[in-house]
């Protein structure tokens, strides 16, 4: 697995799990904004996107982070994920109650039965129905057509496998507190899908707001959102 820090080497630990297809390096550009904020953002990428080796699962992406706090000494943070990556940080943070003081879900996936019948995202049912047929030729050449590389594309396919596969490691009873930012109109991320995983959890807030859509998180050079997220975690020095 990969890791990339960016903003204030002394901040609060914040590990984001990023969506699909990005790398731990694409957020470069949050660097400033996590420095501003006090936040020491520590990023990931997937141990199968550029290993086609790995067997893919939430465990194994845990497993890892583990191992990189672990040897960074890192006895307490806070995980976020985007789009595909919230069940990863939720998993993540659900699994480790005692480091993680609360889990951010930003424009994520939610409950997948409910996610794989209302998602409205073209790209998203054209792969959909290819991971229906478990053809894993044919996605792998779609996802080509649009312009993804190679190594992402299988990180892409792996990704989906897992994020709609089971998810009876989680343990969505835990206590850490799970904060959900999600846009109202989103089609990468229905509504409907994190709205029924939050019922499951016992200690969850849900903020709906118009700047926490995949459009809104693309294009929003401010990033509000972030900006959000990361002074509420910044501000958890202040009251530690």
């Amino acid at each position: 697995m990969h890791f990339y820090e960016y903003g204030k080497a002394d901040g609060v630990p914040l590990v984001f799990l990023l969506g699909t297809p990005h790398t731990g390096e694409s957020v470069a550009e949050l660097s400033d904004l996590a420095n501003e904020t006090g936040v020491r953002l520590i990023c990931t990428t997937r141990p199968w996107y550029f290993d086609t080796t790995a067997i893919p699962s939430f465990n194994l992406c845990t497993a890892e982070v583990i191992r990189y706090l672990e040897e960074n000494r890192i006895g307490r943070a806070f995980s976020i994920g985007g789009s595909g990556g919230g069940p990863f940080a939720l998993h993540l943070a659900s699994r480790l109650p005692d480091i993680f003081g609360g889990c951010y879900l930003l424009a994520a996936m939610g409950e997948p039965e409910i996610f794989k019948r209302t998602v409205r995202s073209p790209h998203t049912q054209t792969l959909l129905r290819l991971f229906a047929d478990s053809d894993y030729d044919r996605a792998i050449a779609q996802l080509s057509d649009w312009g993804i590389p190679s190594a992402l594309a299988h990180g892409v396919w792996a990704d989906f496998k897992v994020l709609l596969g089971s998810w009876a490691t989680f343990d969505l009873a835990t206590a850490v507190p799970v904060y959900i930012h999600h846009g109202e109109n989103d089609e990468n991320a229905p509504l409907e899908s994190i709205q029924a995983l939050a019922t499951t959890l016992t200690n969850c807030q849900l903020r709906i707001s118009p700047s926490a859509s995949h459009v809104e998180l693309a294009t929003n050079k401010k990033f509000t959102e972030f900006r959000s997220i990361f002074t509420e975690v910044g501000s958890q020095r202040a009251n530690n």
